[in-house]
C-alpha cells in the first residue's frame, strides 16, 4: 500500500529501468550514495522515538546533497542504480515524517477548496470549514479513509486526468508536493490536531488575542469616537482594513477589531497614546505613512484620535461588535436627520423653494406661478385662476380622505405639504420624466407621483388634459383626485405594491360612472383578470401588464375595502409600511393566506 502511494507520488523519479544507455558513476561517488542511504535508515527509528526534528534533519542533509551532487553529474547518471535506489530510500523516509493536518494540510485544503466547499456553500453536498465537516463527507461518501490513501476519495479527486473530474475545478492540478501532503496525512491515519473539531480548520494554528476590553463613555470626555473618529475611519481606512482586505493583518471591521489591533501589536492603547501604534502612522511619522496611497487626514482628525486614546479610548456606541459603517449615517440618513429636525414652517419654505427650483431645471424658459393652500403648493404654466381650480380639488380631495381614512390627531396628510406641478402642456409633462427620472413617458401616462423616506421628496406632476375627459383620458380633476389619493397612501415615501397604489388612485378619482374613462375601468380589469389561473399571484407586481395593474388594482382595492372596511384596509397598508410582504400583510390582517382571498377575490368578479 505504502509502496503504491509513493511510486505515484515520487515527483518524476525513474524507478525502473530506462532504454537509455546508463554511465557508471565514480566510486566515491556510489560509496557517498552508499553512506548517505544508512544514514536514512535512522529516519524511521527517529520518527518512534518521537525525534521527528532529528528525522527531518537528516532528510534534509540527504536532499541537499542530492541537489549539489546533480550539479556535477551528467543527465544519463540519473538512471544510475545507486542513485535511484538513493532517491526512493529518500522519498520513504520523507513519507514517514508525521503531517499535521492543521499546520500542512489545512492551508491547503483552505487555498484551494472552500471556494466551492466552504460554510456558506456546499457543492455537491460536501463542506469542508470545519474537521467535522470533512469527515462527515458529502453525497458522494467519505473524502479520506484512514491508512488507505489509494480508496480516499479527496485524492481521487486531486488525482484526476481529466479537467471537469479533477478538483480544484477550474484549476490546474495542484503541485505533486501537496498532494503527497495529503497522502502522507491519510497513509497516517487522517487524524486530526487541533482543539475544536467544529472550529475553522486551522485555527489552533492561529495566535489568539486576548479578548479586548470595551470602556463605555461616561459623558466626560471631549472627542467623541462615534462622531469624531468613526466617520473618517469608516471612509478613509476601511478600504485597506475591511475584513476583506485586513493590511497588515489589522481590520476596523468593527470596534471591538479596532482595539484587537494588528501584526504590530499595540495599535490602540487605551490612555496612552505614546504607545499607540495607529498614532504614530497618522500623527509622528515624517513622511506619513497612513492613510497609505491617499490625502493625508486633517491635523484635526489625526489630534482628536489621539485625544480619544489619552481619554481611555472609550466607546459611545451601542454595540462593539456590530460594524463600524453602522455607526456612520449614510448621507440620505443624514438627511432624514436634518428634516426631522426642522420646524413645520421651515419644512414649509424648503419645499416652496423645492417647488420653484424643479421647475427651473425641467422648464427654464416657462414662466409659472404658485397658488398655495393649507396642504398643496399648486406650482405651474397655467393661468392663475387654472391654478386655483385645481388648488381647489385638490384641497376637497385631501378633506375627503382624511375623514375616510383617519390620521392621528394634528397629523397633516404631508408635513411641508405636497407640491402639485401642473404642466399645460404634453411637452412640459414628458420633461419631468425626462430630467428628473431619465425614463420615456408611456402616452397612456398624464401623471405620476415622487416621494420619499423622510419626505426630503414630495410632489406629484400632472399634464393639465382638459375637462372633456373620454374612454381612455381622465378629466383633470379625476387625475388630480387619483394622483392625491396615491400620494396619500404613500405619504411617508414607503414604496408599496403597484397595483395598491394605483388602484386606490382610481377608487378615489370619482364616482364610478360618472364619466366614460371611469366606466370602462371594471371592463378592462375583468378582461385581464379573466387570464389569471393562479389565485395567489393576485396581489403579485408583475402579474399584470403595465397598462392593466391600475384597473385590476381598482377592482382588488374595492374588493378589499368591501371584505372588511376602511379601517381593515388601512391596517394593511400600515403593515405593508413596514413589511412589504404583501402575503405576510394580508395573513396578519385579513385572517387568510393569499391564494385564499385571491380565490375570493376572483370568485366575487371583483365585486
Amino acid at each position: 500500500m505504502r509502496t503504491l502511494m509513493i511510486s505515484f507520488l515520487m515527483l518524476g523519479l525513474v524507478l525502473s529501468g530506462s532504454s537509455r544507455a546508463s554511465a557508471a558513476l565514480p566510486p566515491e561517488v556510489k560509496k557517498e550514495l552508499t553512506e548517505l542511504g544508512r544514514e536514512l535508515k535512522d529516519v524511521g527509528p527517529l520518527i518512534r522515538k518521537k525525534q521527528v526534528d532529528e528525522a527531518k534533519a537528516i532528510i534534509q542533509k540527504v536532499d541537499d546533497r542530492l541537489k549539489e551532487l546533480k550539479e556535477l553529474t551528467q543527465p544519463e547518471d540519473e538512471n544510475d542504480r545507486a542513485l535511484t535506489t538513493l532517491k526512493t530510500q529518500l522519498e520513504k523516509a520523507r513519507f514517514g515524517i508525521p503531517v499535521s493536518f492543521e499546520r500542512e494540510v489545512a492551508p491547503i485544503l483552505k487555498e484551494n477548496c472552500l471556494r466551492c466547499h466552504g460554510e456558506g456553500q456546499g457543492s455537491a453536498g460536501l463542506r469542508m470549514h470545519t474537521f467535522q465537516a470533512i469527515a462527515q463527507g458529502g453525497r458522494s461518501g467519505p473524502l479520506a479513509v484512514a491508512r488507505q490513501p489509494q480508496h480516499s476519495l479527496i485524492l481521487a479527486r486531486m488525482l484526476a486526468e481529466q479537467d471537469t473530474a479533477r478538483m480544484p475545478q477550474g484549476a490546474a492540478r495542484l503541485p505533486d508536493e501537496k498532494i503527497s501532503v495529503v497522502a502522507r496525512w491519510i497513509d497516517q491515519g487522517a487524524k486530526f490536531d487541533g482543539e475544536n473539531h467544529e472550529a475553522p480548520i486551522g485555527d489552533s494554528t492561529i495566535v489568539k488575542k486576548p479578548p479586548v476590553r470595551v470602556v463605555r463613555a461616561d459623558g466626560t470626555e471631549t472627542v467623541s469616537f462615534k462622531n469624531d473618529i468613526a466617520p473618517w475611519m469608516v471612509n478613509v481606512c476601511l478600504g485597506c482594513h475591511s475584513d476583506r482586505n485586513a493590511r497588515g493583518g489589522y481590520s476596523l471591521e468593527t470596534f471591538e477589531k479596532l482595539l484587537e489591533g494588528g501584526e504590530t501589536g499595540n495599535t490602540v492603547v487605551a490612555g496612552d497614546p505614546d504607545k499607540s501604534y495607529i498614532v504614530d502612522l497618522v500623527l509622528r511619522q515624517k513622511p506619513m505613512k497612513m492613510p497609505a496611497g491617499q490625502a493625508q487626514l486633517k491635523q484635526s482628525q489625526a489630534r482628536a484620535l489621539e485625544t480619544w486614546i489619552r481619554e481611555g479610548a472609550k466607546f459611545d456606541g451601542v454595540d462593539a461588535k456590530a460594524p463600524l459603517r453602522s455607526l456612520v449615517p449614510t448621507p440620505e440618513e443624514l438627511e432624514a436627520l436634518k428634516l426631522a429636525s426642522m420646524t413645520d414652517s421651515e419644512f414649509e419654505d424648503r419645499r416652496e423653494q423645492q417647488a420653484i427650483e424643479t421647475w427651473k431645471r425641467v422648464s427654464p424658459r416657462e414662466q409659472a406661478q404658485l397658488v398655495e393652500s393649507a396642504n398643496l403648493f399648486v406650482y405651474g404654466s397655467a393661468t392663475e385662476d387654472r391654478l386655483k381650480q385645481i388648488s381647489q380639488w385638490g384641497e376637497s380631495k385631501v378633506e375627503m380622505l382624511v375623514e375616510k381614512y383617519k390620521l392621528p390627531a394634528a397629523e397633516k396628510a404631508w408635513r411641508g405639504k405636497l407640491i402639485v406641478f401642473v404642466a399645460k402642456d404634453r411637452f412640459d409633462y414628458e420633461e419631468f420624466n425626462n430630467v428628473l427620472l431619465d425614463r420615456r413617458t408611456p402616452k397612456e401616462i398624464s401623471g405620476h407621483i415622487e416621494l420619499t423616506k423622510g419626505l426630503s421628496t414630495a410632489y406629484v406632476v400632472m399634464h393639465d388634459v382638459g375637462d372633456e375627459g373620454s374612454e381612455d383620458v381622465m378629466t383633470s380633476q379625476q387625475l388630480v383626485n387619483s394622483l392625491l389619493a396615491q400620494a396619500f397612501l404613500s405619504r411617508d415615501g414607503a414604496v408599496l405594491p403597484e397595483w395598491l397604489r394605483q388602484g386606490f388612485g382610481l377608487t378615489e378619482a370619482g364616482i364610478l360612472g360618472t364619466s366614460e374613462f371611469m366606466k370602462a375601468v371594471p371592463g378592462r380589469a375583468a378582461t385581464a383578470v379573466s387570464t389569471v389561473t393562479d389565485a395567489s399571484k393576485v396581489f403579485e407586481d408583475g402579474t399584470f401588464a403595465p397598462d392593466e395593474v391600475g384597473p385590476v388594482g381598482y377592482l382588488l382595492v374595492r374588493y378589499m375595502l368591501g371584505n372588511g372596511g376602511a379601517a381593515k384596509f388601512q391596517q394593511f397598508v400600515t403593515e405593508l409600511r413596514s413589511n412589504p410582504n404583501v402575503a405576510q400583510a394580508i395573513q396578519k390582517v385579513y385572517g387568510v393566506n393569499s391564494a385564499n382571498l385571491g380565490q375570493g377575490f376572483l370568485r366575487s368578479g371583483g365585486k
